[in-house]
């Protein structure tokens, strides 16, 4: 198993993923548990993400982001298939401060590739910005309808439908990383989407 997977048909070609289990390592909120008529809303909770294949892959992947070794093996990875685009988490988030500096090392021995995540991790923020300090670097603070307003100094990544995007300019994804040019890593700005 390779340490981080291609994107999918929205990503693109261009961008690796890096995905860890979603309960154990974020702090969901309401929203994210049953925002849908009692269902996940979150994405990670549900659909592909549930299939006992990528459980077990996310699991595996958790245990690797753990190991002594894993500053080398993704870097590594990340420079011998000269990736472009990466994305830290479309499923999981940043669960320790010694984690966050793993990506710290991570995205200064890979320069030449630009790294986006979003974190609902209040608790570990001042290490997060110092992740996201760095020029290749973007972690945006992830906003839902049970967190509806930034907390943080990081730019937000919003539901369309929060009042926060009637209030600060944001830009709205297409849902195709392809067509946009990969914005959201381009860019550092604030992001709204529509609920999926």
């Amino acid at each position: 198993m390779e340490i981080a997977i291609k994107g999918n048909s929205k990503m693109g070609k261009n961008v690796y993923i890096f995905n860890i289990p979603a309960k154990k390592t974020c702090t969901p909120t309401s929203w994210c548990l049953e925002g849908k008529n009692g269902k996940p809303a979150c994405y990670a909770l549900r659909n592909n993400f549930l299939l006992p294949n990528a459980m077990a892959s996310a699991e595996r992947r958790y245990t690797q982001s753990k190991s002594e070794g894993f500053v080398e093996e993704m870097s590594n990875f990340i420079k011998n298939k000269k990736v472009k685009y990466f994305r830290i988490h479309s499923s999981g988030d940043f669960y320790s401060e010694d984690y966050v500096e793993k990506w710290i090392e991570i995205a200064k021995n890979c320069p030449e590739t630009k790294f986006r995540s979003s974190t609902h991790r209040r608790d570990l923020i001042d290490k997060i910005e110092d992740l996201n300090s760095l020029p290749n670097v973007i972690v945006r603070e992830s906003l839902d309808n049970s967190l509806r307003e930034p907390e943080t100094k990081l730019k937000f990544s919003a539901l369309s439908s929060l009042e926060i995007v009637n209030k600060e300019s944001s830009y709205h994804c297409l849902n195709s990383c392809e067509k946009c040019g990969h914005y959201c890593w381009e860019h550092r700005e604030n992001i709204n989407f529509d609920e999926h």
